[in-house]
Order: structure tokens, then sequence, then C-alpha cells
């Protein structure tokens, strides 16, 4: 009996995709959370026993704003850019405002410059974030059984 169910586990486990490192299922966790941030949305996980957890949105928006204070204060915003961002926004055009905050967030590629910022927000939440994933799918999987 015990070799037949060795059997079965065996063929059971050859369909199963191959196992992913927790490193790059951070990373993979990092990579959306950042991505839900930056869009405007609060990234949330909940582990088996746990309460919820979340990273809101306000959250990041005060650590992009710290972010871009301590650019400043470095001196690395020599144009004005935060002023010359909000006259362009109210006032000015797209492009002007588009150039400003590249300037500011010292980076040509503003979306990336503003994912990287968000995953280095959200980095010390990774491991309990990806561990809350398996712990839903493991009870997605004992439900269907």
């Amino acid at each position: 009996m015990s070799a037949a169910m060795n059997i079965c586990q065996s063929m059971h486990d050859a369909q199963l995709p191959p196992a992913v490192s927790e490193s790059e299922e951070q990373l993979e966790w990092l990579e959306s959370a950042a991505e839900q941030l930056v869009c405007g949305s609060d990234v949330k996980w909940k582990r088996r026993l746990g309460p919820v957890q979340k990273v809101t949105k306000a959250q990041y928006a005060e650590h992009l704003q710290l972010h871009l204070n301590q650019r400043q204060i470095d001196g690395l915003d020599d144009r004005d850019s935060f002023a010359n961002l909000v006259l362009a926004v109210v006032v000015g055009s797209s492009a002007e405002a588009l150039t400003h905050a590249k300037h500011l967030l010292g980076s040509n590629s503003p979306v990336t410059q503003l994912e990287a910022i968000a995953a280095n927000f959200l980095s010390l939440h990774a491991a309990d974030a990806v561990a809350a994933e398996r712990e839903a799918a493991e009870d997605d999987v004992d439900a269907d059984l």
C-alpha cells in the first residue's frame, strides 16, 4: 500500500511547477507591491493567525516626500523643481511638469524610480507577505480537498 502511495505522490510532485527560491518570491512580491503603491493602491497581506497588514498609499506618499526632501537637503534640487513642478501642474504643461519630476527624482525614468523607492520602502515586509501568500495557497489547496 505504501508503495502505491509513493508512486502517486511522485506523480503528483512531478506535475508541480519547479520550486521558486524565497528571494525570487520576495523580489516578485516587491515588484508587484511597488507597482500597486505607485498606481495609488494600498498593499495588503494577512498571515494565517494574524491581523491584516498593510502599507497605504498615504504612507508611501509620506516616504516619497521625505525622500524628495532629503534630495533637496543634499543639494540635488538646484532648479527649484518643487516650486516649478507645482507651477507647471497648475498653469504650465504636463511636459514641463514631467521634466521637473524627473529632476526631483534624479532619473530619466520616473516611474521606474518611483517603483524602486516603493520597493525599498516595502522591503521590510517582503518575507512576511510572501509567507502570507504561501499560507493562502496552502489554505486553497486544503479547501479543494
